[in-house]
């Protein structure tokens, strides 16, 4: 899980944006650039003046410098805006951390359970080769039946066989857990699973929930969404801008003027109305989003935490009853067939069935697993304890 959030694709592009964001907020804040204006006035284009720059009085080149003025509420709700953004961002990379944290184990718990189910079926099929010989030699001097030596062939290649399937299930999953951690995935895994540590209580997760990051994350689009209806409600306010310029007269006296220009915002049931209503409409629907989230997270956490408790008691099962009970019935077949009293087709079945359990204990244990990891993403805390 620490190799998976270092250095990790998903969460770098998380931080630039955020810090984007934070960069836009200052600049939206600012009043809007000075514009500089050059132009030619009042030139005639027909009569003997026609195009002439001396010989009409009011001919004038002007240089000028204007400003727009939008209100300080607006530039500081733009600013907010912003921020509320970058936030959102903040929030997206905290969660994203969660669920890579999450993804990585169920991944590395992928390719544990199959690493496991390997080894456990190399030793049956280790075993299997060495009764194969066995089985060949006891036909061969007249006391094993050919019918037995077939069938422990038969049964040895049928694990040899499972054994290959196996194999081909640690390289996939193995290729996976690459997503998160590249070529690290290579690396050897423990052979043996640390215990997993108690499960949280599930009214200390569903507790933590309403401070998840998503949920953080949908309460502060809340809050952008109130900033658009006060933007909204701005626009019905008039903006202003000055402009003032000099003229040149090349025969004549120099000129100077300066001018005030303020929007007129009279046609508000086509433009501000409408604008209003949507974001109105967007907070709604931001605050039933953050309801149905909570909703969605609570469902998932209480499905992972029965999870834990169904998978955890019956791994518990199979370690003190199903398991002793399918080894003694292993060595009950055996004993029985050494006296002659029963067929080794019961010896083979004991054995492919012990194997069986072995693999759904083992299931059971990573599904315990599992269920724990994905209750780690609700939990703010480092580790369920």
């Amino acid at each position: 899980m620490q190799l998976a959030l270092t250095d990790q694709p998903i969460l770098l592009n998380r931080e630039a944006l955020a810090t984007a964001e934070e960069q836009q907020a200052i600049s939206a804040a600012q009043l809007p650039d000075p514009k500089l204006s050059v132009g030619l006035r009042d030139l005639p284009f027909d009569r003997g003046e026609a195009f002439s720059v001396r010989d009409d009085s009011f001919t004038t080149f002007t240089v000028g410098v204007s400003q727009d003025f939008p209100r300080a509420e607006k530039r500081r709700l733009m600013g907010e805006r912003k921020r509320l953004d970058a936030e959102m961002e903040h929030y997206g990379l905290l969660n994203d951390r969660r669920v890579i944290a999450r993804d990585t184990a169920l991944s590395w718990l992928d390719v544990y359970e199959a690493e496991q189910a390997l080894s456990l079926t190399h030793e049956l099929a280790s075993e299997s080769t060495l009764q194969v010989q066995s089985m060949e030699s006891g036909y061969r001097s007249g006391r094993n039946s050919q019918a037995d030596w077939l069938a422990a062939k038969v049964e040895a290649d049928l694990v040899n066989d499972k054994e290959q399937d196996w194999q081909h299930h640690v390289e996939r999953m193995r290729a996976a857990l690459s997503r998160w951690i590249g070529a690290s995935a290579g690396r050897p895994l423990a052979h043996e699973m640390n215990p997993t540590a108690e499960a949280a209580e599930l009214a200390r997760v569903v507790e933590d929930i309403e401070q998840h990051p998503a949920v953080s994350g949908v309460q502060t689009q809340i809050e952008a969404s109130r900033n658009d209806i006060a933007q909204a409600e701005q626009a019905y306010k008039p903006d202003y801008s000055i402009e003032a310029y000099v003229g040149h007269r090349p025969a004549y006296a120099d000129l100077a003027g300066i001018q005030l220009s303020v929007a007129l915002p009279f046609f508000t049931g086509k433009r501000q109305d409408p604008e209003l209503r949507a974001a109105q409409l967007r907070s709604k629907a931001a605050q039933d989003r953050r309801e149905d989230l909570i909703r969605d997270l609570r469902a998932q956490a209480t499905e992972d935490f029965i999870d834990w408790h169904h998978a955890n008691d019956r791994a518990t099962t199979f370690e003190k009853e199903i398991i002793p009970e399918a080894q003694r019935r292993i060595a009950a077949a055996q004993s029985t067939y050494a006296a002659a009293k029963g067929s080794f087709d019961a010896v083979l079945l004991a054995r492919r069935t012990l194997l069986e359990i072995q693999i759904q204990k083992l299931a059971l244990l990573v599904d315990t697993a599992r269920a724990q990891a994905r209750l780690q993403y609700f939990v703010s805390s480092g580790e369920l304890q």
